[in-house]
């Protein structure tokens, strides 16, 4: 009979919304493994995340030679927070992703309630990252938005390996530009990992964070029964996508690092909710900092980030992930942009079109200014006009968006170049110097200055579009211009007089 009320009982409490989680023994970060996923899938990825290291290192390396430790200016990261869920459960609240916003900027900030927990003798290392968090207000298209998308699927949960939550095709929901945004996706992940995250370097269509439904936000908005209930596991995860590395390093041995200087090696990851000081890797006298937001303790054990985290994550803030510093996606406004349809039509032959694409963010615009030096016609008002280019020069391109009360205006000077229509050789005759100047459409590889009798008196390798040849040591009279290019041999009749 006993035993038949205790299964009754265990029946009806994990029937509870919320309380249907059974907690985890450890905290499970898929990260490290999908790095590695990563690496396999993308061959240009390691490379790509050598090369974003390398800029940090360099500009933390810069901070250090201005004495400037941590930067004095807030930074403002605009999120959007895509769930994606099977059944009502899934679908978190508004206000637990709020709550999970609000998370965020008090641990970022060093405001949060339990940063009092953290030991004294760690006190003098715990940091405001100066890193705070907002709600988009405008979408990629220009239009307002909560900052939340809400996508039913027909899959039960995701796998952090095949990653398909980020993509719309596979049941899941496309990232918004990531430039712009910090894409946050909400979903039950198979395996019981709790998050995950890109680092710099990742590609696109996949940046950012992934948390497991159960993780998002604090009591009394999270309902569910788990010591990863307090949003930690996102301060964990946003970490990872800031560059921060897990605080053991990447194995447990004591001769990896995580590349922070003030955080002690330890040897491996830490759990549940240790009390005092725990040895490892001849970290002593303090031990471990397991009370740190990237190691493996409870959400309710972890309450600092370091200095050196605060200014690893700020340096990143600086070098790859740079253009979210001017994204206007949080403060309602617009920003002018633009650029040709072709990366290539900034060169053109003289009497060839160029086509405009407007690039620019934040708030819709309502209207459209263009201006073009050189080019016909020399205004528009369309949104993606096609501009003729009559003469070769450098010419200046401007855009003027207004919306409203909110105007932005982007000059981009000598943005197109127009070359001659024609390869050219001038002056004929010459006396100094001829020069050879070439089309946008073709390259010049080699040059030969040969006599009416056969003899190279000449040889030069271009190496500018504009070449310009010595002739004030050839004798006068008749040559011939040998010119090799991408289009093939041209000959060209010149003279030299003196």
């Amino acid at each position: 009979m006993r035993i038949f009320i205790l299964f009754a009982f265990l029946v009806l409490y994990f029937a509870l919304p919320g309380a249907a989680q059974v907690a985890q023994l450890q905290r499970n970060c898929g990260t490290e493994a999908y790095i590695q996923t990563l690496k396999q899938q993308n061959p240009a990825f390691e490379q790509l995340q050598q090369q974003a290291e390398q800029a940090v290192q360099q500009a933390l390396q810069q901070q250090q030679q201005n004495g400037q430790y941590l930067r004095q200016a807030t930074i403002t990261i605009p999120v959007v927070f895509h769930v994606l869920y099977n059944n009502t459960t899934q679908n978190v609240s508004d206000e637990q992703l709020i709550s999970q916003l609000n998370i965020l900027n008090a641990d970022f900030r060093r405001l949060n309630a339990d940063a009092a927990n953290t030991p004294s003798y760690f006190q003098p290392f715990a940091a405001d990252t100066e890193i705070e968090f907002c709600l988009a207000t405008i979408n990629p298209s220009g239009e307002p938005t909560t900052g939340i998308t809400r996508t039913s699927t027909t899959l039960e949960s995701f796998n952090y390996i095949t990653d398909d939550v980020k993509y719309s095709s596979k049941g899941g929901k496309d990232a918004w530009d990531r430039n712009l945004y910090l894409n946050i996706w909400i979903c039950k992940i198979d395996d019981n990992i709790i998050g995950y995250a890109t680092p710099p370097g990742a590609p696109a269509s996949a940046d950012g964070v992934v948390l497991d439904y159960t993780t998002v936000g604090a009591p009394p908005f999270n309902r569910f029964n788990s010591q990863f209930n307090l949003g930690r596991t996102a301060t964990h995860e946003v970490g990872h996508w800031l560059g921060l590395r897990h605080i053991w390093g990447s194995g447990s041995t004591c001769n990896d690092s995580d590349n922070i200087p003030d955080t002690p090696n330890q040897y491996g990851e830490n759990s549940g909710c240790p009390a005092g000081i725990r040895i490892s890797c001849d970290d002593a006298p303090y031990g471990d900092m397991y009370q740190n937001y990237m190691d493996y303790t409870d959400d309710a054990c972890m309450n600092l980030f370091t200095r050196g985290q605060a200014a690893y994550m700020q340096a990143v803030l600086g070098t790859s992930r740079v253009s979210i510093f001017s994204s206007p996606v949080c403060t309602g406004t617009l920003r002018a942009d633009f650029k040709t349809a072709a990366a290539h039509d900034t060169l053109v032959a003289a009497g060839r079109t160029v086509k405009f694409s407007d690039a620019s963010v934040g708030i819709k615009p309502a209207s459209y200014f263009w201006e073009f030096e050189g080019g016909v016609p020399a205004t528009s008002t369309e949104q993606n006009p096609t501009v003729l280019y009559p003469q070769p020069g450098k010419f200046d391109v401007k855009l003027t968006i207004v919306n409203g009360v909110f105007t932005s205006t982007e000059v981009k000077e000598d943005y197109i170049h127009v070359t001659v229509d024609d390869l050219i050789v001038y002056p004929n005759p010459a006396t100094d110097y001829l020069t050879i100047e070439q089309p946008a459409n073709i390259l010049i590889r080699q040059v030969e200055m040969v006599s009416h009798v056969g003899k190279t008196v000449l040889t030069a390798e271009a190496r500018n579009r504009v070449l310009r040849l010595d002739v004030r040591n050839v004798p006068a009279g008749i040559y011939f211009l040998r010119i090799t290019s991408t289009n093939g041999t041209a000959i060209k009749k010149v003279s030299v007089v003196r």
